[in-house]
């Protein structure tokens, strides 16, 4: 399951059932944008250094801030091992999954504008029915259950989603793939493969092609392309200057970190791909970048005295939008299901954001609110690959950087 959450990967991982590590090169350079005062980074190289070899991981780029501006914002490694560039803090990644955070501060911005409520049926937006049609019934599939993965919508990887991966950016545009997928008549229809045999709101299963319907209402709603209304009300006032959901989006592709898959013969570098439902994974942003979108939770809502979200609408990225809803197939890993962001345990700590993990391609983007200390950490490979050995290396590391944040006076 590409885009799923990297925490998936400790679910039935076995080392005996992955390559060996193809080894990286003897000398892995660092860069630094933002170091706290009299932090030894020599030392820092070296124990990042460390963990890249024991995890295998070609390049890593890390941030870690707080409500009033970023700690630490570095990067190490090579965006491309079969001809080793060094990574810089400008070096964007592609995060998969962490994209779900841009989306849910786009429904917050656009429902603050009045073009939009969480409690619409979808259908009243998108401009076609949405509806499970496995089921004979006519409750409305609404933005909150899209929000929360409880839509019933599911991702068919076998007949649909995994054949939609393609080198470079998608051609099918979002709004022509979605109605192809949720309506009888559309070649991407599959009434069980496409829907969950229960009504929307009451289970928990996430759906990737739900997260990307919930954005393309937005786009709808708005009248705005949603790539451009991410630009002018997130990525603009934030600085980010190095993302965008398009390759169309950067000068220089070879300065953005490839994927790569470790393979029993050496490395595979992977091409750039996309995919039709793009808002659900393919953003491509740096460490420094995330930093700014976790600190308009940090900030409530606000970002250097820019308001990005209104402040009595934060609250919905920490707080479960649906009671009660039965999580039973990720219970234990995911405790909290907020809007798209979710609450989860890493070791002993509780953290809230979003994390990501595809073909070649791992991220997380997580706050402590009882610390008030952000990590975002990024690697160009698949956090799922490798047995344990890739996680455990991002787990440490996290730790790692959460202990330097709260260091900080």
């Amino acid at each position: 399951m590409h885009r799923w959450l990297a925490l998936m990967s400790l679910i039935g991982c076995s080392l005996s059932d992955e390559p060996a590590c193809p080894g990286l090169p003897d000398s892995i350079p660092s860069d630094w944008a933002v170091a706290p005062e009299g932090f030894d980074t020599e030392a820092f190289d070296q124990e990042v250094a460390d963990a890249m070899r024991r995890g295998c991981i070609p390049a890593l780029s890390a941030s870690v801030v707080n409500a009033e501006g970023p700690i630490l914002v570095a990067a190490w490694g090579f965006t491309n091992l079969d001809d080793p560039q060094p990574v810089t803090v400008e070096t964007p990644f592609m995060v998969a999954s962490t994209s779900k955070a841009v989306d849910a501060l786009a429904v917050l911005i656009a429902e603050s504008e009045g073009a939009l409520d969480r409690d619409d049926p979808v259908s009243e937006h998108v401009g076609f029915s949405v509806r499970n049609h496995r089921l004979d019934i006519d409750e409305p599939i609404r933005l909150s259950h899209l929000l929360t993965h409880s839509s019933g919508i599911q991702d068919n990887w076998t007949q649909v989603l995994d054949d939609s991966y393609a080198p470079g950016d998608p051609e099918e545009p979002l709004g022509t793939f979605l109605e192809r997928y949720l309506t009888p008549d559309g070649p991407h229809f599959h009434r069980r493969g496409n829907f969950y045999g229960w009504p929307p709101g009451r289970e928990w299963l996430y759906s990737n092609v739900g997260v990307a319907l919930a954005a393309y209402a937005v786009q709808q709603a708005t009248a705005v392309p949603f790539d451009a209304y991410c630009e002018t009300r997130i990525f603009e006032p934030l600085a980010m200057a190095h993302t965008g959901w398009f390759l169309t989006d950067f000068e220089d592709l070879d300065a953005i970190a490839r994927p790569h898959v470790a393979e029993s013969d050496g490395w595979k570098v992977l091409e750039h791909y996309g995919y039709p439902t793009w808002p659900d994974g393919q953003l491509r942003s740096t460490a420094g970048d995330l930093g700014s979108v976790l600190r308009v939770a940090l900030g409530d809502g606000e970002v250097d005295g820019v308001r990005i979200v209104p402040q009595d609408a934060v609250g919905s990225l920490t707080s479960p939008l649906i009671e009660g809803l039965d999580d039973w197939y990720i219970r234990g890993i995911i405790p909290q299901q907020n809007l798209l962001w979710f609450g989860m345990n890493l070791e002993d700590r509780f953290i809230v954001g979003h994390d990501g993990d595809d073909e070649g391609v791992t991220s997380e983007m997580f706050f402590d609110p009882a610390t008030g200390v952000g990590v975002t950490l990024l690697g160009n490979v698949s956090d799922g690959g490798l047995g344990h050995r890739t996680r455990e290396a991002t787990i440490a590391l996290q730790q790692r950087l959460y202990a330097i944040g709260e260091a900080q006076p």
